[in-house]
């Protein structure tokens, strides 16, 4: 049985939160785990509920972590971290995310783990930052690849983005494992969850709902996704409506957007009125908004392996995308989804009026999605995977 220590940037809704901490409650089976987790921001929702189904798994809270850059906090969080590794005395660190990845890496590396392992779920390589400040982001990736005993790729094309594009690491340090999901709870019940969804939201039968889900900030580009939204509500006769699933503190200015263009839209957890663009704030059943809906859309300037297009697909729908980071990976482009270059407006609208305008392609791109997902994407294939990376990481420095 091995000691573990599992850090995450917050606990929240989203991709990486949920894919670590099944990881982090898959492995409490077997050894003693501890889930050592940031501070969400305000217009972030709390997914400690989560928790619940892993009673074995032990939580550490750092108050000084947060998703912001913060010099004075950020050093308080990395004596902070370091003080709880050392009681904890970790066989293995692994980081999730950018701030855990450094300020975990660091504390590991001087407390003496001997096993150091970080998973870029995503990169703030571009598109966070400024170009001066992502050079130094990246001149300081290069050098914890050094302090790392492996680094943890999601995926094909984010190997080569660290070893080829941003020379990081080099390929003998990189272990690709893609993340899975759990497809059961969107097989089950499709139906009773699809009335639920579009009795709740007002749809009609008819109606085409397009949703975009994710955090509502700048790399999100739910900007982008609006212009597209302008364009189709121009260019197809048929009914449509769009939903705008999770919040963020840029949720206002996307309300002036829309305004602005004469769009109609509606906040629902405050007002629940038919519009052409609903924002439901954060759903803690995706599964059943899934099912409500016809198409996923992803507007994203970088991304990961997109946890969201593989629960779409997982759910039988058809997606609309723009080509951000590992999406062409995360989908089979043009046979479970439609894939335009990024900042390429009018192939997205095209793309997305295709999807519309023909029910038979949305059905067989949908069914298509369910085998895609099942075949490359297992998450029980995920978990032991890593497990099995951990065991043999441990049994070389065991031998050394």
């Amino acid at each position: 049985m091995a000691r573990i220590a599992i850090m995450l940037n917050r606990l929240v809704i989203g991709g990486a939160p949920l894919d670590t901490v099944q990881l982090a409650g898959y492995l409490s089976e077997k050894h003693e785990v501890y889930l050592v987790v940031g501070e969400k921001n305000k217009d972030e929702y709390d997914a400690s509920f989560l928790l619940k189904a892993y009673p074995r798994l032990r939580v550490v809270h750092i108050r000084e972590v947060h998703r912001s850059i913060n010099f004075f906090r950020d050093v308080l969080a990395f004596f902070h971290i370091k003080r709880e590794l050392k009681k904890i005395n970790p066989d293995i660190v692994h980081t999730n995310g950018a701030k855990p990845g450094v300020l975990g890496r660091l504390a590991a590396k001087m407390i003496g783990t001997k096993v150091i392992l970080h998973t870029y779920h995503g990169h703030v390589f571009h598109s966070y930052f400024n170009k001066f400040f992502s050079a130094q982001i990246i001149k300081l990736e290069r050098w914890l690849a050094t302090q790392s005993t492996k680094l943890i790729a999601t995926s094909l094309i984010q190997q080569h983005d660290l070893v080829d594009v941003y020379h990081v690491s080099d390929l003998s340090k990189i272990a690709v494992i893609p993340i899975g999901i759990d497809t059961t709870s969107f097989e089950d019940s499709e139906e009773k969850k699809r009335n639920r969804f579009r009795t709740y939201y007002k749809l009609h039968d008819k109606e085409v709902a397009i949703g975009i889900v994710g955090r509502i900030v700048p790399i999100k580009d739910h900007k982008f996704f609006i212009e597209a939204v302008a364009k189709l509500l121009q260019k197809t006769k048929l009914p449509v409506r769009f939903f705008i699933i999770g919040d963020g503190a840029l949720r206002t200015s996307l309300e002036s957007q829309l305004g602005r263009k004469k769009i109609s839209y509606t906040y629902y957890p405050e007002s629940a009125e038919v519009a052409q663009v609903t924002f439901t704030s954060w759903l803690l059943s995706i599964d059943e908004a899934m099912a409500g809906l016809d198409i996923v859309a992803l507007t994203s300037l970088n991304e990961g392996t997109a946890i969201t297009l593989l629960e779409a697909q997982a759910a039988g729908k058809p997606i609309v995308t723009t080509n951000a980071g590992a999406v062409s990976q995360t989908i089979d482009p043009g046979v479970t989804g439609l894939l335009s270059p990024l900042h390429d407006l009018n192939g997205f609208v095209s793309n997305a009026l295709s999807l519309i305008e023909n029910k038979e392609l949305r059905k067989s791109m949908g069914e298509n999605g369910r085998q895609f997902v099942m075949r490359g994407f297992s998450k029980q294939k995920e978990l032991a995977d890593i497990e099995r990376l951990y065991l043999s990481l441990l049994e070389n420095q065991r031998t050394q």
